[in-house]
């Protein structure tokens, strides 16, 4: 357990450094002319998958630590995952990677209240205001905002080399955020063998359900394709690094790690098949 909560805390740092590196002038400016509609698709990561978690919990009745990882992984901003699944599915990667850095931003000043509010009133976590927010909130400062600080500020140094290194940054990204929840998986099999089904079936319905979100938010703002594309795969990739980190760092209870490694292993082919499927039907358009 020592080697993974060492291992958390350096993989959201460089996590959250490739989504600063993957952020150009053009990003900045996509967000000045689209402004509303990525400020409503935020609100919507921010406020409805919380919403919608909280939904399934009370409808299908989980075991406790089950729904609290759930509803951690809700609260969590999106993952730079959902970046590489965009490029791979040739949707708009601008879009999607002013989305992730736009929610991880605001993750940074949101995260520690909602997460001591939230809990307390849904969950029997006992959190202390006071302690999340003094003991805590430097950590998930510095482990947030600094390295997409660092990552712009290298991307505006040194341009070509931060664009010529950020594929085996991502790469770097992926296999160490694969380790990781194979670790999880691994040390936990146990308890996940004791509640898979309750888990695999939570899994699968609050990515489901993240895809539909995302898709009616995409119809009402009149996105186009690519954007709506985009959104899609952005709404249910999650920051599970992140969400790993408020387990082990904050709750102090790696328990809430079982549902955020069982739904990355039944997201991942999903996501696979929409980036799939999307790329099919650029090809059919042509």
């Amino acid at each position: 357990m020592e080697v993974i909560e060492l291992a958390i805390p350096a993989l959201v740092f460089f996590l959250m450094f490739i989504i600063g590196a993957s952020l150009e002038k053009r990003d900045v400016n996509e967000v000045k002319a689209q402004n509303k509609k990525i400020l409503f698709l935020t609100l919507g990561q921010v406020l409805l998958l919380p919403l919608c978690a909280w939904i399934i919990i009370k409808l299908m009745h989980p075991p406790a630590l089950v729904a609290g990882g759930m509803l951690l992984v809700s609260l969590c901003p999106g993952g730079a995952v959902s970046n590489i699944y965009s490029f791979l599915a040739k949707a708009n990667v601008a879009l999607s990677v002013t989305l992730t850095a736009f929610n991880g931003l605001v993750a940074v000043f949101i995260l520690p209240i909602v997460v001591v509010t939230v809990f307390p009133a849904l969950l029997t976590v006992d959190l202390a205001l006071e302690n999340l927010m003094v003991k805590q909130a430097l950590q998930l400062v510095l482990l947030l905002l600094c390295p997409v600080v660092l990552g712009m500020t290298l991307r505006y140094w040194k341009p070509i080399l931060i664009k010529k290194m950020m594929p085996t940054f991502e790469k770097i990204g992926g296999i160490g955020l694969l380790l990781l929840l194979m670790t999880i998986l691994a040390q936990f099999q146990q308890k996940i063998a004791e509640q898979l089904s309750s888990l695999v079936l939570l899994a699968l319905v609050f990515t489901l359900a993240a895809i539909f979100i995302a898709y009616c938010l995409g119809r009402i703002l009149k996105l186009c394709q690519s954007d709506l594309a985009a959104v899609v795969i952005e709404f249910p990739v999650r920051n599970l690094a992140l969400a790993a980190l408020i387990a082990v760092n904050i709750f102090e209870n790696s328990d809430y790690l079982l549902f955020a490694a069982v739904f990355f292993v039944i997201q991942t082919p999903i996501m696979l098949a929409i980036t799939a499927w999307y790329r099919s039907q650029l090809s059919m358009n042509k």
